[in-house]
């Protein structure tokens, strides 16, 4: 029998690995032709032709898979069941049943074979046939019982399995109350002496989290479930302080403040708390003049390794802010109770571990006193000496203020003072930063971080309120006020950043320096700037409005100059040059922010988003679609693998999350917009209809169904931010009593270059990319379409859909609205083709050429001022040209749609004229538009770009650019400036030629 490690076997395997399906099967071919017949060399044939995936291959795969399942006796090598198992997954999900049918009679034929049955489980796990998955594991339990892993194993499969059912689906209560019942059954047998425990039993703490995790699911109401849990996290056996819960104290310990607080009994959440709290400050005043009594217990440990004092096993444990947090929102509920009491008890324990604790080492007690402050700020009352949220506020600085998490503990507690505590706290810090006046290097450097905290506080309090729009409007600040104000906010953190940078010699090459923040606080205030010029001058493109974006330029290649590993810096360039239109420039930057694996679907965003249609023609940008690509298939052929080890290691806690994951990973919106991204990137660097290559259209295919789960997994907020969480009201309307409430948004939101795609986006351009793949097929094969080619239905049905969608209205530029309006004619002329339907494909062809005829430049037109929307338009523009010369046309000529020929061709004669003539005048548009571009060195245009970067009315932006050594001076800004343009007209330019 040839096993998979065999020589001729591993030859097989390798040519699957790089893709070489063609030549994989001429191996195993020769093989059977040489007389070598065995199940194994059978069955990874069989798997090589579901790879191969065409109609013919897909029915004998088919048939090799049946006859090896079906052969008698049963097969019981589990190399060869494990593939064929492979095989019914690629087939589709109409095979599921195929593969339990399989192993279930293998295992009745071997019925003692435990091995054999163990690889019936982790078959159906890694194919995520919770049914199957369910049966082994109880064939596991009731055929090997002495083995007691197997009895949870069957727990979890049977929750998994009610997971995966739908809701209307009536067994699915079944197996849930299963699950249940079992693990109560070992909780039952749990004995309150746990020195020698039943084999089926609770014995660890990843049972107690199964239990945990079963009671949602099988609970008549989520106040059952949660008094159940309370109930067995505060048993004496399996509770948080047992032997067993031991082994993940702290996860329990949240996990039953979360209850308590979602059940509303705030006395136990209050109880808890304060004994956790009462350990700590137990252990710090063990210190007397700084000397440490006990070493071992002066230390409040986090991790539950806290040595047992006394029998109190979780004294000490409690310096968690889940547990500071826990303690203030009880003692607030109860004061509000009338429990006044315990609003006193909880500021005197606030208090001492103030005390207790030297300043800068845990913040939790200083910031716990903050939060109670802030309890009772709207009514000015609290117990006998409870801080004033500002007195709290300043203490709070006065302690942790050249710590950069200052700013964000203090950020929300600010936004609640009223206007004249806002400027008493900024008073305050401003005067106690002098104070930190010395010599040494340690010192100047906590200096800088107090002094950048202090310019977040401005920016926060001050700046970030401003309006970003030019207005007369009756007490609203206007212009001539805002401009003076930013400049001065700009200029100063500016100097913060220059004077940092000697404390940074001695850095290492990945630190960053000392004084980076600073130099973003000013990029906030500049993009503020660029949105206050086009609200004066009406145009993102003017040189007042872009001069800005060239200043921040120059501000973060400074920064990322000095500090080659200040993501924060990479991404804002990123995101700056994607604005203005130095695309290629993004794409140069984008590698150094080191983004792998998963975080090509949260962050990859930031780049990727509609690149197809800015810079198609670098070869750099597919590299990158195809390297965020890759997470989805490693996910898929990893998560299995991770569920297996979970099993194997009793892991059930983590096994929910792997499962979450994978679906948020398989459903991602930046899974399907990154393939229509790498098509669209694909078709425009050809400039071809690439006719020959039928591509897999599964992923788009699943995004478009109307019961389609799209997770939304992208990260928008890794970017800094310092905005205000409470914007001011917008100004009255006539006739209004007052104006509606400010939008809040983050600081990257203020500087997009579009509002971002979602669902909807996936769903429309989905569809073209699904016409796209029949068209090509259909010109392919001629009058045989092959079956594994999906037919246009419905496809006008979603596009319609999301048009009449109002909502969906904003995931699209207006660029894309009138892609999608044309897309619309083509898809319906190719679905009413399939049909048959001669005057409806008349019809959409008539419409889709008057667009062209409309919408086509005239001969004397050029684009002034472009940025990126001009490439986003130009490249859109050709490939709505594309769709219908290189796929509607050759589609509707080929042997497929012959009958409807001759009817058909004048009109598709004038629908391509007027195709090709809208993509000429769009070419020669956009080469007069680079061309002009590449003029403008040493040309009055550029020069009044320069002067305006390096000089601001009113301010000394551009005066610190030329005198401060880190930007270079005026050659460097001027390089700078030139650099920019050129990538842009390099990306307007493309592969048209200049």
């Amino acid at each position: 029998m040839s096993l998979p490690h065999d020589r001729k076997n591993q030859l097989v395997h390798d040519a699957l690995e790089t893709g070489a399906y063609k030549q994989a099967l001429q191996l195993c071919n020769k093989r059977i032709k040489k007389g070598e017949k065995n199940d194994y060399l059978l069955a990874i044939k069989a798997l090589v032709l579901a790879l191969i995936n065409t109609r013919p291959s897909i029915d004998e795969a088919s048939q090799l898979a049946q006859q090896l399942a079906t052969k008698t006796p049963p097969i019981n090598l589990p190399e060869v069941l494990t593939t064929v198992t492979r095989v019914w997954k690629l087939l589709g999900a109409g095979y599921a049943d195929e593969v339990s049918k399989m192993w279930e009679r293998t295992v009745k034929a071997h019925p003692g074979n435990e091995k054999l049955t163990k690889e019936w489980l982790w078959g159906t796990v890694r194919i995520l046939d919770w049914r199957g998955a369910q049966k082994a594991a109880m064939a596991l339990q009731k055929n090997f019982p002495k083995t007691r892993e197997y009895w949870f194993w069957a727990v979890i499969s049977s929750l998994l399995l009610h997971n995966s059912l739908p809701e209307s689906a009536p067994e699915r209560k079944l197996f849930g109350q299963l699950a249940y019942k079992m693990i109560s059954k070992s909780r039952n047998d749990t004995p309150q002496e746990t020195t020698v425990v039943p084999p089926r039993a609770i014995q660890t703490s990843q049972e107690v989290n199964l239990y945990l995790e079963v009671l949602p699911y099988v609970a008549p109401d989520t106040a059952t479930a949660t008094k159940e849990a309370l109930e067995l996290l505060s048993s004496s056996n399996l509770g948080v302080d047992s032997k067993i819960g031991s082994g993940d104290w702290w996860g329990l310990s949240r996990r039953r403040l979360d209850l308590l607080e979602e059940s509303g009994d705030w006395n136990q959440v209050w109880k808890e708390c304060e004994e956790l709290l009462r350990g700590v400050e137990t252990k710090v005043k063990e210190k007397t003049n700084g000397e440490v009594k006990n070493e071992e217990t002066a230390v409040a440990k986090t991790d539950g390794t806290t040595p047992a004092a006394e029998g109190e096993e979780t004294k000490g444990r409690g310096d968690d802010w889940r547990v500071w947090e826990g303690f203030v929102k009880s003692a607030g509920e109860l004061y509000n109770q009338e429990n006044k009491s315990q609003g006193t008890k909880a500021l005197e324990v606030i208090l001492s571990h103030r005390i207790a604790a030297t300043a800068g080492t845990s913040r939790n007690a200083d910031l716990a006193l903050v939060k109670f402050a802030s309890l009772f700020h709207d009514h000015h009352e609290g117990p006998e000496g409870t801080p004033t949220l500002l007195e709290a506020c300043k203490e709070y600085f006065t302690r942790t203020g050249t710590k950069s998490c200052c700013f964000e503990d203090l950020q929300n507690y600010l936004e609640m003072l009223e206007t004249s505590e806002k400027g008493e706290f900024l008073a305050f810090v401003e005067s106690h930063i002098p104070s930190m006046d010395k010599e040494d290097e340690k010192s100047k450097i906590s200096k800088v971080a107090a002094q950048i905290n202090h310019h977040k506080f401005i920016y926060l309090l001050k700046i970030s309120p401003l309006s970003t729009t030019s207005t007369t409007t009756e007490g609203v600040e206007g212009a001539e006020d805002i401009i003076p104000k930013l400049n001065d906010f700009i200029t100063a953190t500016l100097r913060i950043y220059s004077s940092a940078l000697s404390l940074g010699s001695e850095l290492l090459v990945t630190d960053n320096q000392y004084g980076d923040d600073a130099a973003l606080l000013s990029i906030m205030g500049l993009v503020r700037l660029h949105l206050l010029q086009i609200s004066i001058y009406g145009s993102a493109t003017t040189i007042e409005a872009q001069a800005p974006l060239y200043q921040s330029i120059v501000i973060l290649s400074a920064v990322v100059g000095k500090s080659k590993h200040n993501y924060q810096a990479m991404l804002l360039l990123v995101r700056l040059y994607l604005l203005i239109g130095a695309v290629g420039l993004a794409v140069d930057v984008y590698p150094g922010l080191n983004i792998k694996q998963i975080q090509n679907d949260t962050l990859s965003h930031f780049l990727l988003t509609r690149i197809s249609t800015l810079l198609p023609s670098e070869r750099k940008v597919e590299q990158i679609l195809n390297e965020a690509g890759r997470i989805y298939e490693s996910s898929s052929s990893q998560t299995p693998n991770m569920l297996v080890l979970a099993f194997e290691r009793s892991g059930y806690a983590q096994m929910m999350g792997f499962l979450e994951f994978s679906e948020r990973v398989a459903g991602s919106v930046c899974r399907s917009m990154w393939e229509i991204e790498r098509r669209r990137v694909e078709r425009l660097r050809s400039s071809t209809s690439n006719v020959g290559k039928v591509e897999d259209s599964e992923t788009l295919e699943n995004a478009i169904k109307d019961d389609a789960v799209i997770w939304d997994n992208r990260d928008f907020g890794v970017v800094v931010s310092c905005e205000t969480e409470h914007p001011p009201r917008l100004p009255a309307k006539e006739g209004e009593e007052q104006g509606a409430e400010g939008v809040k948004r983050r600081f990257e939101e203020l500087f997009r270059t579009s509002l971002p795609p979602g669902e909807n986006w996936v769903k429309a351009f989905g569809v073209v990319e699904k016409v796209v793949v029949f068209c090509k097929a259909a010109i392919a094969a001629g009058s045989e379409v092959t079956a594994a080619v999906l037919e246009p239905e419905n496809c006008v049905g979603v596009l319609e859909k999301v048009k009449a969608d109002k909502e969906a209205d904003v995931e699209f530029t207006d660029e894309e609205k009138e892609y999608v309006e044309v897309a619309t004619h083509v898809v319906t002329a190719v679905q009413a083709a399939v049909a048959k339907d001669g005057d409806k494909v008349k019809s959409a062809m008539e419409k889709a050429r008057e667009w062209f005829t409309a919408h086509t430049p005239s001969p004397d037109s050029s684009i002034s001022n472009p940025d990126w929307h001009t490439l986003h338009a130009l490249h859109l523009n050709l490939d709505v040209a594309l769709l219908v010369t290189g796929y509607l046309a050759p589609c509707l000529a080929s042997a497929t749609f012959k009958p409807l020929q001759k009817a058909l061709k004048p009109i598709l004669t004038e629908l391509t004229i007027a195709a090709n003539k809208f993509k000429g005048a769009v070419v020669e548009e956009a080469k007069k538009t680079a061309k002009s571009i590449d003029e403008e060195e040493g040309s009055d245009g550029e020069q009044e770009l320069v002067d305006r970067v390096l000089e601001m009315e009113n301010g000394d932006v551009g005066r610190l650019l030329r005198d401060l050594d880190i930007f270079g001076g005026v050659e460097r800004v001027v390089e700078g400036v030139r650099k920019v343009r050129g990538s842009l007209a390099d990306a307007i330019a493309g592969d048209l030629g200049k």
